[in-house]
């Protein structure tokens, strides 16, 4: 499991309920609007029996999207025969309300910024032809099409258009995505270190142990607290904590395994979420930790202060089932690692440590 697999900013399932809830509210619009038109002036009545099947089918289809379709859960191609479904109908809307004169072709701008704003651009250009198609279909059946030429040059006109808009709605989309992802990322980053922050942390973790219970696997859970770090900030001041701060950020991404996710959870307390890791690997990351902190910290050549790590850790399921009871199981084995002396590593199934004993910085 990656980071950014375990951090999307984007819901697919969210996206797919609203394209759900527009396509049905297009269609409802369809069924009014085709209507309405034929108490338009010009507009002949010859095949009012279409234009009722098309309100009904409208109609019927668009509070079955609204009400009925689990749009968040269906197979993409259903959202894609609801909107494919939408040609026919809109040619035949055309075709009873006028042909050429009919002001149903607007319905090929909706087509156009529904498909834009909902689908990837490879999916979407498709139906930006099939708009122009539809929109010049008149001069297939209405002889009046090419008389006079106006026709012709509204469909020459609006070709182009449908794809203008059509391209400029992709791009913004996919910006406002691109933005969506960063800020939403920005939120679950440290800004000191760069690493994710304890928000990240509980989210890829639930997500982690949710995944490992359907397959069957453990995951780790360590967490990292440094050892005499109050008295770096008291005697070196605050940029100096700063910087064994983002050393040990360094460190820990050196100990973690790929695919681990390394958190900042707070002040000088780290966390690192090891899916796919029995106790034998987590003890395994838990010393390259200790061993990386401490060398990272000697290389800062603090005179006789030496910066080191004390890490306690959980095993889900066994020490806890979600996010809440792991990170208090691997807390307590925490606290056992600093009464027990520091720079040490310590599971949850070694104990509290002793009643009356508290853990030092």
């Amino acid at each position: 499991m990656s980071e950014r697999r375990g951090l999307q900013a984007f819901e697919v399932g969210e996206e797919r309920e609203l394209a759900g809830v527009v396509a049905g509210l297009l269609w409802l619009a369809a069924a009014v609007t085709v209507m309405a038109m034929m108490a338009l002036p010009g507009i002949p009545h010859d095949h009012w029996k279409l234009v009722l099947g098309i309100v009904v089918v409208s109609t019927v289809w668009g509070i079955a999207c609204l009400t009925v379709v689990p749009w968040e859960r269906v197979h993409p191609l259903v959202s894609h025969a609801s909107c494919f479904m939408g040609f026919p109908g809109a040619a035949l809307g055309v075709y009873a309300t006028g042909g050429t004169d009919s002001p149903a072709h607007l319905y090929m701008f909706f087509i156009v910024g529904y498909c834009a704003y909902f689908y990837a651009a490879r999916e979407a250009i498709p139906y930006f032809v099939g708009c122009i198609v539809v929109t010049a279909l008149p001069l297939v059946y209405d002889p009046d099409a090419i008389e006079g030429g106006f026709f012709v040059a509204e469909v020459l006109i609006l070709a182009p258009t449908y794809c203008i808009l059509g391209g400029f709605i992709l791009v913004g989309k996919r910006r406002l995505i691109e933005l969506r992802e960063a800020a939403h990322e920005l939120a679950l980053r440290d800004p000191l270190t760069g690493l994710w922050n304890r928000r990240a942390l509980v989210e890829t973790l639930d997500r982690a142990l949710a995944e490992a219970g359907r397959r069957g696997d453990a995951t780790g859970l360590l967490l990292v607290d440094l050892d005499y770090f109050k008295d770096v900030n008291t005697l070196y001041g605050h940029p100096v904590g700063d910087e064994v701060l983002c050393r040990t950020a360094d460190a820990l991404g050196s100990a973690a395994r790929s695919g681990d996710l390394v958190a900042r959870l707070g002040g000088d307390e780290f966390a690192l979420v090891l899916p796919d890791a029995d106790r034998q690997e987590t003890l395994a990351v838990a010393h390259r930790v200790l061993a990386e902190v401490r060398d990272a910290g000697l290389g800062m050549e603090l005179n006789k202060l030496t910066v080191t790590a004390s890490v306690g850790f959980a095993i889900a399921p066994r020490d806890g089932a979600d996010a809440q009871s792991l990170m208090a199981a691997a807390d307590i084995a925490l606290r056992g690692s600093k009464v027990g002396g520091k720079d040490q590593a310590r599971s949850a199934l070694d104990g509290p440590p002793p009643v009356g004993s508290h853990p030092t910085v």
